[in-house]
C-alpha cells in the first residue's frame, strides 16, 4: 500500500474549461498539443462550434481530428450515445494495444452531451410499448422530458466521465456557466431575488457530480476592452480550482496565445 508521501501531481492533465459561450474554451482545449510530437488531438464536437480554432492561428490544426455528434443524424437509428460509446470503445482498443495517436481527448461540451442524452432517452420512455408511468407524457404532439429521461441522461453522464478519467491521455471537457440566483436575506422568502454568483449550465445534481471527475476546473472570458475582443482565464475562484500550487488567484489576459504553453509556463513558475 502507497504512502500519501509518494503522491506527485498526474502526468495527464484531467480538467473542466467552464465559461459563457464564445470565451475562448474551445481554443484553449485545441491548444494541448505537445510541440514537436507527431501525437494528436481528438475533440468530441457536440456544439457544433469547433470552426472557432480557426481564429486562433497558433493552434496546429493538421493534429487535430474531430467528430461532429448531432443530436440526431437523418437515416441512421444508432442514439447519439451509441455513437459516443462506439467510438470510445475503440479508442480503448488503442489505448490498450499502444497504437493509441492521440495525447488529448476534448470533450466539446458536457452542456451538448447532457442534452443530446435526453433527447436519447425521449423517443424509448414514450414508445408505446413503454408502459405504464415510463410511457412519458405530452404536451400536444410534443414529448415532454421526465424522470426516467433525467436518469438516463445522469447515469449516461457519469459514465462517460467515468470512463475519461480512466485513459492515460489529457482530458479537457468545456462547460456553459449560468446565474446563480439567490435571495438577500435567506431567512426572510419574500425577500428580493439576486444574482449571488454562477454554477454549470447543467441539472444540479449531475453540476455537482461532474467536478469530482478533474483535478482542474478553470473559467475562461470575453470581454471588449477599448474597443478590443479579449479573453481571459481564471484558476482560482468561487467556481474555479486547480491542484497546482503555482496558479493564483486573478484574471489572466491569455489573448493571442497559445494556453497549454501558458499554463505550463505558470505550472513552472
Amino acid at each position: 500500500m502507497p504512502t500519501a508521501s509518494s503522491l506527485s501531481l498526474e502526468k495527464n492533465i484531467k480538467a473542466l474549461f467552464v465559461g459563457p459561450k464564445h470565451s475562448g474554451k474551445t481554443v484553449a482545449a485545441c491548444s494541448f498539443l505537445t510541440k514537436g510530437s507527431q501525437r494528436r488531438l481528438r475533440v468530441l464536437d457536440g456544439d457544433g462550434r469547433i470552426r472557432g480554432i480557426l481564429g486562433a492561428p497558433w493552434i496546429e490544426r493538421d493534429r487535430i481530428d474531430y467528430d461532429y455528434y448531432a443530436p440526431r443524424v437523418a437515416g441512421n437509428t444508432t442514439t447519439f450515445f451509441e455513437r459516443v460509446n462506439q467510438d470510445l470503445e475503440a479508442m480503448l482498443v488503442e489505448i490498450n494495444s499502444g497504437k493509441c495517436m492521440y495525447e488529448t481527448y476534448v470533450g466539446d461540451s458536457l452542456t451538448a452531451f447532457c442534452r443530446n442524452l435526453v433527447l436519447d432517452a425521449i423517443p424509448l420512455t414514450h414508445a408505446s410499448n413503454s408502459g405504464g408511468r415510463d410511457k412519458g407524457r405530452k404536451i400536444g404532439t410534443m414529448n415532454m422530458a421526465g424522470p426516467s429521461d433525467y436518469g438516463f441522461e445522469s447515469t449516461g453522464a457519469d459514465a462517460y466521465l467515468a470512463f475519461l478519467r480512466s485513459i492515460p491521455l489529457n482530458v479537457i471537457v468545456t462547460a456553459h456557466v449560468v446565474d446563480k440566483f439567490g435571495k438577500v436575506n435567506p431567512d426572510d422568502p419574500y425577500s428580493e431575488t439576486i444574482v449571488v454568483g454562477e454554477k454549470l449550465s447543467l441539472r444540479d445534481k449531475i453540476a455537482a457530480n461532474s467536478s469530482i471527475y478533474f483535478d482542474h476546473i478553470f473559467r475562461f472570458d470575453r470581454k471588449m476592452v477599448g474597443g478590443q475582443e479579449k479573453f481571459f482565464v481564471e484558476f482560482i475562484s468561487d467556481i474555479a480550482c486547480t491542484s497546482y500550487s503555482n496558479l493564483k488567484p486573478g484574471k489572466f489576459d491569455i489573448t493571442g496565445v497559445n494556453f497549454y504553453e501558458f499554463l505550463m509556463d505558470k505550472v513552472k513558475g
